[in-house]
């Protein structure tokens, strides 16, 4: 299950879903079905991602990239969360740079040890596109190389 940002409680649903058996005339009915917390989600792949310079040396990839794209169908919370590896190929000083980003905000990641670091961003609110960017530098305008994920129907 993914991650998902906090929610407000939903007692009277989840009161009325964890009813266990009701007496009717001194019999019991069987036990009531597991509740649906109502959340659905929806994962794409985002693929690989890589960073060269002007002579065609890979300096930064992501790998095993993928976004979850998640809506609660009980309270219409809507959510992603984006994970991917990230990976600095090229100990020279110069750390790999990524961002996702999108509607609701953006997150940074670096990785400067040549070693496959996992990365994990998550939004709350409903975002139609993510932006996946990669570069190796010192700062945000290096990122030279993007993805955009559009949301699924219905996401």
């Amino acid at each position: 299950m993914s991650e998902r940002p906090q929610r407000r409680s939903l007692r009277a649903v989840e009161a009325a879903a964890l009813t266990v058996a009701v007496g009717i005339g001194g019999a019991l009915l069987p036990a009531a079905a597991a509740a649906d917390d109502g959340d659905r989600t929806q994962t794409v792949s985002c693929g690989t991602l890589e960073s060269t310079d002007s002579g065609g040396v890979v300096h930064a990839k992501i790998r095993n990239c993928s976004v979850t794209w998640g809506k609660n169908v009980l309270d219409g919370a809507y959510w992603q969360t984006v994970k991917f590896q990230l990976l600095d190929s090229r100990t020279d000083g110069v750390c790999a740079r990524a961002r996702v980003a999108g509607e609701q905000g953006s997150k940074d990641f670096s990785e400067c040890n040549g070693v496959w670091t996992t990365k994990t961003a998550t939004f709350g609110g409903r975002t139609s596109v993510i932006f996946i960017s990669i570069g190796y530098g010192r700062s945000a305008s290096d990122l030279t190389h993007y993805k955009g994920m559009f949301a699924p129907s219905g996401f």
